[in-house]
């Protein structure tokens, strides 16, 4: 069962995500002297439109005010706030040399002592904004860093979450592009006892009972050609595909596998779970298919 806290921590991982991301979008750019104003503003504005800002909001709504929240939610808060502050000012100075600059370059002889006293200033904020923007840009890229660290204790910290096996699965080239393969594996590990194959185990069955039966029915047939010898993988592949096959109306043979999972025997912490429901489906499907002998 989905509930609006699960969507929301998915939301948190994934917007941290796109901090990083941005971040070394930035970075980049940067480096090849085409970084603005304007594309900056993905990564930090004070509107509400870039990811930064977004995250920074999500943490306050699930952890500042919280008794319930752990010292590493209140820490990762705390993170996610100094960076938005570093970004902010990283951003203050980009808009000083990209529409103030300009105009300390103008020729001064032709203007009044009051005049050339404003564009000197001017100068003097611009090469300060130039010394500062660096700096700037090293300690934001460094928080980034920081930031992105903290969250593989929040995606474990959330390993009971229904959403994050799916969320973890269909992002697993993001998260390698993030982490590498040594800090995925990790995390895994940390986060399900068994790694990669309960990985996929529980996000087959967050895609079962959502009722995505085509892409769940295919990840326990892996499951199952990795290991014959796991009857609870057959039996939801079983139960899977026989409910696959029902919305194919293809009856005789949804209700062959519907049999086979029934007598099966297997653990009844899974069976239990699904044997109503299973029940539900062989009485169906023996209609159905008395009404097309009838026909």
């Amino acid at each position: 069962m989905v509930t609006n806290l699960d969507k929301k921590q998915i939301d948190l991982i994934k917007e941290s995500l796109c901090v990083y991301e941005k971040a070394r979008e930035c970075k980049s750019l940067l480096r090849q002297q085409k970084l603005y104003f304007e594309n900056i503003e993905d990564f930090v504005d004070d509107r509400g439109k870039s990811c930064l800002f977004r995250l920074k909001e999500m943490c306050h709504d699930l952890f500042r005010n919280s008794t319930e929240a752990s010292y590493k939610e209140k820490l990762f808060d705390i993170t996610v706030g100094y960076t938005f502050h570093g970004a902010m000012k990283l951003r203050e100075n980009l808009y000083l040399l990209q529409y103030y600059k300009p105009q300390s370059e103008i020729a001064l002889h032709n203007l009044n002592p009051q005049e050339r006293k404003i564009v000197n200033e001017i100068g003097v904020l611009v090469k300060k904004a130039q010394a500062r923007l660096k700096e700037e840009f090293k300690e934001v890229t460094s928080l980034s860093n920081e930031l992105v660290a903290q969250l593989k204790d929040i995606i474990v910290l959330y390993n009971k979450n229904y959403l994050l096996p799916r969320f973890l699965y269909e992002n697993e080239k993001l998260l390698l592009k993030t982490y590498g393969r040594k800090g995925f594996e990790e995390i895994l590990r940390m986060a399900y006892e068994d790694g990669r194959k309960r990985l996929m185990l529980e996000t087959a069955v967050s895609y079962l009972d959502s009722e995505y039966y085509e892409t769940a029915r295919g990840l326990f047939k892996r499951l199952v050609q990795a290991d014959r010898s796991d009857r609870s993988a057959l039996f939801l592949y079983l139960y899977s595909s026989a409910y696959y096959f029902y919305f194919k109306n293809m009856f005789t043979r949804s209700l062959s596998l519907a049999e086979r999972a029934s007598a099966m025997k297997v653990d009844e912490g899974v069976k239990a779970r699904y044997r109503e429901p299973l029940k539900r489906l062989i009485t169906d499907l023996a209609g159905e298919i008395k009404k097309k002998r009838r026909s």
